[in-house]
């Protein structure tokens, strides 16, 4: 059984997304809010998974605490509270999440989007989607947060430093983005699913396919030094592989390195 609540509003977007789950979730709808992502990390724990979507973030997040930018009913902006065993290594969660919605993506004729370890979805050398993810432990449980933003219908004087790309640039007839959202949502929990059993090594391959950093040059600052590097792909733990003056360096965070 699924539950939706609109929260004091009606979401015209988003009143039928429940119906379309293919999961036992609790659905939460919003206009207008700050984040999802900390509304869901607000509430108590629930074993039950959690979805919060909305028409409109005032304070969206990204990685390092940047903003994660957008526009009111011009971009998909959901969070996925799912509960995984307390010891589950997450490592590779947020590239499982990424395939999810490559999977999405590929459903709608979108065969060219490409993976940016660790959270971004590119499409032409620009930035289509990213992924956020906070966890907590709950006993002996981890209650994970996967926060997604997706540039669903973005407006030409919309503002942002980084190269992007909307979905409306790439398709010719744009689906309802209340189908979108529950068809990303279907494939997110699926690979959730998957990675609860699993772990990252079940996507490996499927990321090799899809991997945008492969063989580009970066720079790696690594115990405060900087050295010219070579991407050549990730590990099974879903970690960034390196290669400096013939050494594979293991890389855990994209602080780390800076495009050439």
């Amino acid at each position: 059984m699924a539950f939706f609540n609109v929260a004091g509003y009606y979401v015209a977007n988003y009143s039928n997304l429940v119906d379309q789950i293919d999961a036992q979730v609790e659905c939460f709808a919003f206009d207008s809010i700050t984040s999802t992502n900390d509304y869901l990390s607000a509430l108590d724990f629930s074993s039950t998974t959690q979805i919060c979507i909305a028409s409109e973030q005032t304070k969206g997040k990204g990685q390092y605490e940047r903003i994660w930018l957008s526009q009111k009913d011009a971009s998909i902006l959901l969070s996925i509270r799912y509960v995984f065993k307390a010891d589950l290594a997450l490592n590779g969660l947020s590239l499982a999440v990424g395939l999810a919605v490559v999977d999405a993506l590929e459903e709608l004729g979108i065969k060219q989007a490409k993976l940016k370890w660790p959270n971004d979805v590119f499409f032409d050398h620009k930035k289509l989607s990213g992924i956020l993810i906070e966890n907590t432990l709950q006993g002996q449980y981890q209650s994970v947060v996967i926060g997604l933003g997706l540039n669903y219908d973005l407006s030409q004087n919309f503002e942002c430093q980084s190269p992007w790309i909307d979905l409306a640039s790439i398709v010719p007839k744009l689906p309802p983005i209340e189908n979108l959202a529950a068809l990303i949502i279907n494939h997110i929990l699926k690979n959730c699913q998957l990675f609860a059993s699993h772990g990252f090594s079940h996507f490996l391959r499927s990321w090799q396919q899809v991997d945008y950093l492969k063989n580009t040059r970066v720079e790696l600052d690594l115990h405060h030094q900087t050295f010219m590097g070579v991407v050549r792909g990730i590990n099974s733990q879903g970690m960034l592989m390196v290669e400096v003056n013939g050494q594979l360096i293991e890389v855990c965070s994209s602080k780390q390195i800076r495009l050439i």
